[in-house]
């Protein structure tokens, strides 16, 4: 085989391969019934659904339950974010009081506080929803999920 003919075939062989996965991704944008955020966004009202069997009213009322602490603790996240700004905007000043810097951080830990007594209440309000035979697959699925973590967290996994 001379490199001519060598050449032809690889840049076949390139083309082919170009072609396939020009194609498989297409099939998987057209096909695919999900954006990647939706996945994340309804999966924990899915497993409900599906893990701990919550009917179509208990979806409805943990739904309710669930934008209701959203908006809340959206609103604490985002205090947090503006303290934080604040206290890294403070590394462009020369000499910084530790005492200011403390204030911030116990600012920041005492809004902290609040998200998880928040989201302690969110849960424990979403357990009640359960009937008592979902109770156990309920504390099930949550153990799972703590576990788990969130991935890029501490005590979470890795990012992929």
């Amino acid at each position: 085989m001379n490199s001519s003919t060598r050449n032809r075939t690889l840049i076949f062989i390139i083309l082919l391969l170009l072609v396939t996965n020009i194609a498989l991704l297409a099939y998987t944008c057209a096909f695919s019934k999900r954006h990647p955020g939706e996945k994340m966004k309804d999966g924990f009202t899915n497993a409900l659904k599906n893990e701990v069997g919550f009917s179509d009213n208990q979806i409805q009322q943990f739904t309710a339950l669930k934008e209701k602490h959203w908006a809340e603790a959206r609103a604490d996240m985002d205090r947090i974010r503006n303290i934080r700004q604040e206290l890294f905007d403070l590394t462009k000043t020369a000499n910084v009081p530790d005492s200011l810097v403390m204030q911030y951080a116990d600012s920041i830990a005492a809004l902290q506080k609040s998200v998880e007594i928040n989201t302690f209440h969110h849960f424990k309000a979403a357990r009640q929803i359960c009937t008592p035979e979902q109770q156990p697959k309920y504390d099930s699925l949550m153990k799972k999920i703590i576990k788990q973590g969130r991935p890029g967290r501490p005590g979470g996994p890795p990012p992929k």
